[in-house]
């Protein structure tokens, strides 16, 4: 399905006050919308929407100005409505100012049109539509601005004290830059969270800044829509002072992970993406369960992409593709797979990515345009710039003025052909609780650990065929998609070899691991890519990928996921 001009809209499950776009554009809703979902009232919510760049400017609404394209509102209330200016019969808009409060994200591409609140949108729609934003502005903020080194355990948070803390300008400076979204690090490796979560006391309502009444990630998000911008978060799951990531992880470290992302995707309004690290590089997707994290995520809000620092160029158990330029990695010429790419403003000085004193050497408004975005662009890569905020709470003034000459020599190019169709991937993962082969160590095919130069392989021995069956714990009745991810080259940005890649291969299935029938056959090009399958769907608790053929001769395997169709 097309998209007009990226057009995107905040919905919710069970809200009401959705309003209509056409060739106007954001349209009011109710003026306090009702609870979403998530049960969180229409007084503390908040929304927004992004309507198309293209097309005739719509009509301010109840305080809502001229957008050029996104149509933002702030929440508390729903404060206002912005206009968009989607194509006719595209916009999607309202109750809010966005279009609802509670559980959302990006709502339905043709939600506008309809009149309907937005469902769920197809995984392609959200690629495209977040790809279309193009540039954003990433935003490393916390403990470390003040004190202590990168991913340092029980630091003394009570120095966090922004007391002119104004995301607002952050806001400005992005929208300068021609910048559509941001990305705020919620929390770091370090576990200080900047939301007063109910998880732990490590936080920002137990420090003396605004009397334990702070919210940054409230001010940022309502500062972004109300600028017209989309707040994406960034949220570690590594957290060194809980020790979640340092050893087996314990099922109530399990639950703080899960409560802390739902009160960020309950409390805050629609997220149009949500970054997580220090998870595939740390704790592997399968100790930190990928089933149970997406399952989450897609609950609360279905329509908030999910992304991973997985340091590989594959869409391995993400829906975007994260690039970190200061790990060594840069999206390829050629690439077509929907992806963010992220660096710093400043060759030198700051606390890792985050303000000190002596950050400095900014990047050139060249470096940006013609060495980033301009090569970005047609790689379907999001550039995300980390524009770090002092201790005062704000930006430097020398990053104020560099983003607003960046925006003085950049614009996006509106004739970049729409993102090439995604291969599908397994959205309903079933995570296995172990695994067995007929040679090689097993266990390594499902852990889930991959890093910049670190990627635990499945290799098999002998001749084969050879095969790795996992199990998935209990018998599922719609077993359908497996994922086969090749073996990769530890070098940084390193890439998915053709050797050792499985190219002759069987999928077969079991629901008591001792009779097995076969569900698919197929070859694969030994080309060092991901490999998605879909069979069935079928009843199974056991999945055996058996490697019939190889490049080299010995099979190996990064990574195997299995799911269900549906």
């Amino acid at each position: 399905m097309a998209l007009a001009g990226c057009l995107l809209a905040c919905a919710s499950a069970g809200s009401s006050g959705a309003g209509r776009g056409g060739a106007g554009g954001a349209q009011t809703g109710a003026a306090g919308a009702s609870a979403g979902a998530s049960g969180v009232s229409g007084a503390t919510g908040s929304a927004g929407s992004l309507a198309g760049s293209s097309g005739p400017a719509g009509t301010p609404e109840t305080g809502g100005g001229s957008g050029h394209a996104l149509a933002g509102a702030a929440g508390k209330g729903g404060g206002m409505a912005a206009a968009g200016s989607g194509a006719a019969g595209a916009g999607g808009s309202s109750g809010q100012g966005g279009v609802s409060a509670g559980h959302g994200g990006f709502a339905g591409a043709t939600a506008g049109a309809s009149g309907s609140s937005g469902a769920p949108m197809a995984l392609q729609d959200l690629q495209s539509a977040y790809l279309d934003l193009r540039f954003g502005m990433f935003i490393h903020f916390g403990i470390l601005t003040y004190t202590g080194t990168w991913s340092q355990a029980n630091l003394p948070i009570s120095m966090f004290n922004p007391t002119k803390l104004d995301p607002a300008q952050w806001a400005t400076a992005a929208a300068s830059a021609h910048m559509k979204f941001g990305v705020l690090t919620t929390r770091h490796h370090d576990g200080f969270a900047l939301w007063p979560s109910a998880a732990s006391t490590f936080n920002v309502g137990h420090i003396p800044w605004k009397n334990g009444q702070g919210d940054v990630v409230r001010a940022y998000v309502d500062a972004f829509r109300a600028k017209g911008l989309l707040p994406g978060l960034y949220y570690s799951i590594w957290d060194n002072t809980e020790g979640i990531g340092n050893g087996p992880v314990t099922a109530a470290q399990m639950d703080y992970v899960k409560t802390q992302i739902t009160e960020l995707l309950t409390n805050y309004g629609p997220i149009p993406i949500l970054v997580i690290d220090g998870w595939a590089w740390k704790t592997g997707h399968n100790r930190i369960a990928y089933q149970e994290i997406r399952e989450l995520v897609k609950s609360l809000q279905p329509n908030c992409l999910l992304t991973d620092h997985t340091h590989l160029n594959d869409p391995w158990e993400v829906d975007i593709i994260n690039f970190e330029e200061p790990a060594g990695s840069f999206a390829p010429a050629g690439n077509t797979y929907a992806a963010e790419q992220d660096t710093k403003i400043n060759a030198s000085g700051g606390n890792d990515w985050f303000w000190a004193p002596d950050i400095g050497n900014l990047m050139s408004v060249s470096a940006v345009v013609d060495q980033h975005l301009a090569l970005l662009e047609p790689r379907y890569t999001n550039f995300i710039l980390n524009c770090p905020p002092n201790r005062d709470g704000l930006l430097d003034s020398a990053i104020v003025t560099r983003l607003g000459e960046v925006g003085a020599a950049w614009s996006p190019n509106s004739n970049r052909a729409p993102l090439p169709k995604q291969d599908p991937i397994i959205e309903h993962p079933y995570t296995p609780v172990s695994a067995t082969a007929t040679s090689g160590n097993a266990a390594y095919a499902i852990d889930g650990l991959n890093d910049t130069t670190v990627h635990t392989l499945w290799q098999s021995s002998g001749s084969l065929p050879q095969s790795v069956t996992l199990d998935l714990g209990q018998l599922r009745s719609d077993v359908g998609m497996l994922t086969y991810l090749p073996p990769y080259s530890l070098s940084a940005g390193g890439m998915g070899m053709a050797a050792g890649s499985i190219t002759g291969y069987g999928i077969l299935v079991s629901s008591d691991g001792n009779t097995f029938s076969e569900a698919t056959t197929g070859t694969w090009a030994a080309d060092g890519k991901i490999k998605t399958v879909a069979f069935g769907p079928v009843a199974a608790r056991y999945v055996r990928l058996e490697a019939r053929t190889a490049m080299g001769g010995s099979a190996m395997a990064t990574d195997i996921t299995v799911g269900a169709k549906r």
